[in-house]
């Protein structure tokens, strides 16, 4: 393939994923600006990879595997900080309902809808890291079990089982 055509095609690689992988590292990270240098940086590393002659089958997983490593490496970074402190801070949880939820057609279902979302993606984070990310890799952006297991190199029943456990998990601290 000629380097043009990587070109472009590696723009229309950042065009369709660049949000996807966005919304997942801020949900992951609650700090927009890491999200946003973390995001770049995932997309920086694949072109790298690509631009040396390698060959990528599928993107998305190949991303989100990069942007998984930079999230990993990030918290390891961050270890001395309070979680709490992460989960505490409020302007993250608005700036995610506005993101997410905005339905104008009637003013209080979707404020309520809003501030149970707010709840739910505060629970999330409370969740236990194994959790977490199959929840968010599962309902937020949308991959399959299939995806999800390929992604993580673990048999689809595992992931399956996770994700289950995992929304117990949040159910029961939802209801609390």
């Amino acid at each position: 393939m000629e380097h043009k055509d990587k070109e472009e095609e590696f723009r229309e690689v950042f065009e369709k994923h660049s949000d996807e992988l966005f919304r997942h590292c801020h949900l992951r990270l609650s700090d927009r600006e890491r999200a946003v240098e973390l995001t770049q940086e995932t997309f920086l590393r694949a072109w790298e990879y690509v631009s040396k002659g390698n060959v990528v089958k599928n993107y998305r997983p190949f991303l989100y595997r990069i942007l998984n490593n930079l999230v990993v490496d990030e918290y390891r970074k961050k270890k001395s900080q309070s979680l709490d402190a992460l989960l505490e801070d409020e302007e993250t949880v608005v700036s995610i309902e506005g993101e997410f939820l905005r339905d104008e057609s009637d003013a209080l279902e979707a404020a309520m809808i809003r501030f149970d979302a707010a709840h739910a993606i505060e629970a999330l984070k409370k969740l236990p890291q194994q959790y977490q990310v199959v929840l968010i890799m599962r309902y937020v952006d949308g991959f399959s079990s299939t995806e999800i297991a390929a992604y993580m190199k673990e048999k689809e029943n595992a992931i399956a089982v996770r994700i289950h456990r995992g929304l117990r998990k949040l159910r029961d601290m939802l209801e609390l």
